[in-house]
């Protein structure tokens, strides 16, 4: 379907389906950084359909990597910087909005000897970026913070083995520093890491896995997408996801099916898919630490929101600097629907007192240029009462066939 009218009406109906969910993103970024940097032909196979691989992409093949289109996937033939061509002006990057694509190429492009002027969308002009910078820079890249955001000069000097990286605030300047460093020999240790430490993991393991030679890399499905249809199906029926026939450890937000499983809802995996049902036992609230699966809570909200019984979400402050405020935004979601809802700022703890009443008044929501709020904004409205979403084209991020995935077989 066209996303062009950002807008779609939404009626409240129950859900049974089979249904494919999108691959990583957070792992086919990771990959096509390091295969932009491997000097052998790379081929990655089952890339998402995300405006923030697309838009990676895009960029790279900018700056001069050769990267064929193959069937369910791509061959990068070449590398950086050696494929960078000489130019005396600076060279203008769009990487969109994506945190990965835009923090990702930083320290990539700073591996080159060309300017760069990157000039990212949305509320990526507003996210954290500098401790990125100061890394860069120690390491000799010329930055220059400036109106259209940033402009970046390479080439790096490296006089140590081991790199330290701010972790306090997200992951995501550590990995990128790891990625771009992988083949220089240097270490790159997270100070203080709080949020996501799963994705440093997958990192490190996609890292020793291009070391050891590996020169085909197939992405697995998304846990950040399928939460999304695996708490529909525990609400309002079934779902079975026929292209998950395992749990990727890597990936934080699995957590979920565990999460899903403990709280009473019916979940089998098989070789047939990850199936989960809504069940006649009681659904039991729960307390969870989200340090390592912030970009679940949106779904973890919803979820908690619709059992009677009080739950608690713990260690959310780093929402406040995701593409919206997401914290802010879901307790809107939740005070929309008259669920009690209180965030205890100092503990840095939402506490959701669920219940499973419906509010049957159609609503229309109009939630910010997030892709994961405007997914669970969709399960709002379906669980309830039904109505109009807008900003439907922000799900192209992570999730572009959302809407035919989530209406399918009803």
């Amino acid at each position: 379907m066209s996303l062009e009218n950002s807008q779609f009406n939404v009626s409240a109906k129950g859900f049974d389906a089979e249904v494919n969910v999108p691959s990583s993103k957070s792992y086919a970024n990771r990959a096509i950084i390091l295969a932009a940097l491997s000097k052998d032909a790379i081929t990655i196979e089952n890339l998402p359909l995300s405006h923030d691989v697309t838009n990676l992409l895009n960029v790279l093949r900018e700056v001069g990597l050769r990267i064929v289109e193959i069937e369910n996937g791509i061959i990068i033939e070449n590398s950086f910087p050696e494929c960078e061509r000489p130019s005396s002006e600076k060279i203008k990057i769009y990487p969109g909005d994506g945190g990965t694509t835009t923090r990702f190429l930083i320290p990539f492009l700073a591996m080159g000897k060309n300017s760069y002027q990157i000039e990212p969308e949305g509320r990526m002009r507003e996210r954290p970026v500098a401790d990125l910078l100061e890394v860069l820079a120690e390491l000799g890249a010329s930055i220059n913070q400036c109106d259209t955001w940033l402009t970046i000069r390479g080439p790096l000097s490296f006089q140590t083995n081991k790199l330290k990286a701010d972790a306090s605030k997200t992951t995501q300047h550590a990995t990128a520093l790891a990625l771009c460093l992988a083949f220089q020999n240097i270490e790159v240790q997270p100070v203080d890491m709080k949020y996501s430490k799963s994705y440093w993991d997958m990192t490190m393991s996609l890292i020793q896995d291009f070391k050891k030679g590996q020169k085909k890399f197939y992405v697995p499905v998304d846990f950040s997408s399928m939460s999304y249809v695996l708490a529909l199906g525990a609400d309002r029926g079934k779902v079975l996801v026929k292209n998950c026939v395992d749990i990727d450890t890597f990936q934080s937000d699995s957590i979920f099916v565990e999460v899903l499983k403990n709280m009473g809802y019916s979940v089998t995996l098989s070789d047939k898919g990850l199936e989960v049902k809504s069940s006649e036992k009681e659904i039991t609230p729960i307390n969870l630490d989200c340090s390592n699966c912030p970009d679940l809570v949106p779904t973890l909200a919803f979820t908690c929101s619709r059992i009677d019984g009080e739950s608690k979400l713990s260690n959310l402050s780093v929402l406040k600097y995701k593409e919206s405020d997401r914290l802010l935004e879901v307790q809107k979601l939740l005070d929309l629907y008259s669920i009690e809802n209180t965030y205890n700022e100092k503990e840095d703890v939402l506490h959701i007192k669920g219940s499973k009443k419906r509010i049957d008044k159609a609503k229309e929501i109009y939630p910010p240029d997030d892709h994961r709020i405007v997914m669970v904004s969709y399960l709002f409205l379906r669980a309830h009462g039904g109505g109009i979403l807008n900003s439907i084209h922000s799900v192209s991020k992570s999730f572009g066939n959302f809407f035919e995935v989530v209406e399918e077989n009803e």
